[in-house]
């Protein structure tokens, strides 16, 4: 359907859809594991963002380029995709975007055994979802510092963000993360 959709954007000359249709491919091929498809597209979707002036699509065609780099384990594209992706929406005072740059950098400097830094980075993405009330950015950003501070050996660290985890992800109501918590307990 995605391919569908592409083709009917080229042939009316819709270039907002043709980018649209570009991003869900590739999320589609990065879902099946086929990363290096799921960058080619993502690659076209920034490179159609640009032409038509899109900066809500260049943002997300920077975070996915990020993330499909992440899952082929160059953590040094995805730190470069990120920024770029944080420097667009600080650029336009999008704060949500900005605090989801912030948390995939603190993956990503997780993911290369830097933790002192993916720690600084989740602490800031959790200081914007509480700024902006975003309750899912809160429990994904104390997920992610408890399991930092546990990888450390700060163990008294760790478990005070679990349980914060535990709480919001309660408070949310969002399933997911509250059995995320309490595994990670």
């Amino acid at each position: 359907y995605h391919e569908r959709h592409l083709e009917i954007a080229k042939e009316a000359g819709d270039k907002d859809e043709e980018g649209r249709a570009y991003e869900n491919l590739g999320i589609a091929y990065d879902n099946l594991g086929d990363f290096q498809k799921a960058i080619q597209y993502h690659e076209r979707h920034l490179q159609v963002a640009k032409e038509v002036g899109d900066k809500a699509g260049e943002t997300r065609a920077y975070e996915n380029l990020g993330i499909a780099y992440d899952n082929l384990g160059d953590f040094q594209k995805t730190i470069q995709y990120h920024e770029r992706h944080l420097e667009i929406a600080k650029e336009a005072g999008d704060k949500d975007e900005e605090g989801r740059a912030y948390g995939n950098l603190g993956i990503a400097y997780h993911n290369l055994g830097n933790f002192q830094k993916a720690i600084q980075y989740h602490e800031r993405y959790l200081q914007i979802a509480k700024e902006v009330g975003d309750k899912a950015g809160e429990t994904w950003a104390y997920g992610n510092l408890d399991i930092a501070y546990h990888e450390l050996g700060d163990f008294h660290k760790a478990i005070l963000y679990h349980e914060r985890h535990l709480e919001i992800a309660k408070e949310a109501g969002d399933k997911d993360e509250e059995g995320r918590a309490y595994e990670n307990l």
